[in-house]
């Protein structure tokens, strides 16, 4: 009866591992990414894309509204000055009609051309709008050229949010190699320890650890591809650099 059981128990044993050998060599397509063949772009152009993305273009386009508040500063002298005029052409017409007891009933019409014109200049000058106006063309300037700051100061602190990250990726790169062998060393000692088991040269518990030890290996691939995969699409948002997705 012990032998029964200790058979059932060990075909159900092997059967197990037989599912979880398929399951983890049940790869998804969305997965399916050679890392050990990726290589990452260059520095110079992860920063030269970084440079496409929404935050440079608002600070461009704030800086582009205040180059016309500049332009539209440098020619407020203009208001000071006033020009007006206007022109009538026209014919005027009268018509009018008479009667009494004494006279029949005429009509009488007459009518003129009419040809006018006015013009008129002048100067208003406001002497606290005039004096206060250098100071508001180089407020303006100022406004400009510390939204430029901000957007270099943004543009350097993205450089070092893309070298954190670049940094990240270059080092699970390099771990993923020796993960790669680890795990293989650990399937195939695994894979050995299975043919022992079958011909009776290893027991249960040996095959027991090898098994642990695969998953382990195993389960520690994936954790460092899974965070490649994470620092790599992290990567592409911050420089707008396509480097795995399509």
């Amino acid at each position: 009866m012990n032998k029964v059981y200790k058979s059932f128990f060990l075909i159900v044993f092997l059967m197990s591992i037989k599912i979880l050998s398929m399951a983890q060599s049940t790869i998804d397509q969305l997965d399916m990414i050679d890392f050990t063949r990726l290589t990452l772009p260059p520095l110079d152009t992860l920063y030269e894309n970084a440079k496409k993305s929404p935050g440079v273009e608002m600070y461009e386009a704030k800086m582009e509204s205040q180059e016309n508040l500049l332009i539209t500063e440098k020619r407020s002298w203009l208001k000071y000055f006033r020009v007006g005029g206007s022109w009538q052409y026209g014919n005027i017409a009268i018509n009018s009609a008479f009667t009494n007891e004494n006279t029949p009933l005429f009509y009488q019409s007459s009518g003129a051309k009419q040809n006018s014109y006015y013009g008129m200049a002048g100067v208003s000058i406001p002497f606290d709008d005039l004096f206060d106006r250098k100071n508001r063309i180089k407020r303006q300037k100022m406004e400009h050229k510390f939204t430029e700051l901000e957007m270099d100061k943004w543009l350097d602190e993205q450089r070092i949010r893309i070298v954190i990250s670049y940094t990240k990726v270059k080092t699970a790169l390099a771990m993923l190699k020796k993960k790669i062998e680890d795990y293989n060393i650990a399937l195939a000692n695994y894979k050995i320890t299975e043919n022992e088991f079958k011909s009776g040269n290893a027991s249960v518990h040996d095959l027991s650890i090898a098994k642990k030890m695969e998953s382990e290996t195993y389960e520690i691939l994936k954790t460092n591809e899974s965070a490649i995969t994470s620092e790599i699409l992290t990567l592409e948002i911050l420089s707008k650099t396509k480097i795995i997705t399509q």
